[in-house]
């Protein structure tokens, strides 16, 4: 997934992915294991979707903080970035790759964003800050709020194009996202 993630699936070799792996490059190993390249980038796309401890941790309604609703979705939000940043590779074969995968996309949408974005929905709902919010929508925004900061600061190279820090960052969706709806 390292290799997919900087070069991109086209880019990759088989004889590249088993030098990675410690197999002789281009004797064929690979297929001792996988009986495709695809099957590999299968692979490695399912093993990310079973990561991601820490967001479902903090996503647990049960373990919200309710005295700081701000406070609360910077958490959410921090261990979004968190996530993102744990499933870098699998982000950039997102973007790059998988539209000529589309059985693959799908199956990322299915089984990582609307898993996080049901989990986001249920942690909204129980919150003080979104009350009176579309829980269903504002877990969209700032997915792709998130989602886009995390993208912007990989594009660049590990900072934010704007100049605006993580934690500025964060603490302004938060504030946006426990005003009350209008």
């Amino acid at each position: 997934m390292s290799l997919f993630g900087r070069q991109g699936y086209r880019g990759t070799t088989i004889a590249q992915i088993e030098l990675a792996a410690g197999l002789a490059p281009g004797a064929g190993g690979l297929y001792r294991h996988f009986p495709s390249k695809r099957a590999l980038l299968e692979a490695g796309l399912r093993r990310q979707f079973d990561a991601g401890q820490e967001l479902a941790e903090v996503l647990d309604p049960a373990a919200m903080p309710r005295d700081n609703p701000v406070a609360a979705v910077v958490a959410v939000a921090r261990a979004g970035l968190r996530r993102l940043e744990q499933e870098r590779d699998l982000n950039r074969v997102l973007v790059r790759d998988l539209a000529d995968f589309p059985d693959l996309l799908a199956e990322v949408r299915d089984r990582e964003l609307r898993r996080v974005h049901r989990a986001l929905v249920a942690w909204l709902r129980a919150s003080p800050a979104a009350a009176d919010a579309d829980s269903e929508a504002l877990a969209a925004v700032l997915m792709g709020a998130v989602s886009h900061f995390w993208m912007m600061r990989d594009i660049f190279g590990g900072e934010h194009p704007l100049g605006v820090d993580e934690e500025r960052y964060l603490s302004a969706l938060a504030a946006l996202a426990a005003r009350p709806a209008r």
